[in-house]
């Protein structure tokens, strides 16, 4: 999985940065076969917005969640993704 993390108004801290990309490896354990993985972290306001790409075959999953700590705002859109992930697995091995 190829995973692109960008910071857009702030420099975003190492281990920011790595909890985004720690949370993101976790979707392997329900589908190996993941393209592309693009993070996007903005600063406004005081809010942080996280928004997640994640590109699979046959489809593309998108998340996008604003909250006022960085960490909180990654989890979040990680969980909104998982969900996504474990319905689209769901449905394909009830049409097999």
């Amino acid at each position: 999985m190829n995973i692109v993390f960008t910071a857009r108004h702030f420099q975003a801290p190492d281990d920011l940065r790595d909890h985004a990309e720690d949370g993101v490896l976790k979707f392997e354990k329900h589908f190996e076969r993941i393209n592309n993985c693009y993070i996007v972290m903005s600063h406004e306001n005081s809010l942080f917005t996280t928004e997640i790409n994640l590109h699979i075959p046959q489809h593309d999953l998108n998340a996008k969640v604003s909250s006022t700590n960085g960490f909180q705002s990654i989890d979040d859109c990680i969980e909104k993704i998982d969900h996504q992930i474990v319905k689209i697995v769901d449905k394909w091995k009830k049409h097999r």
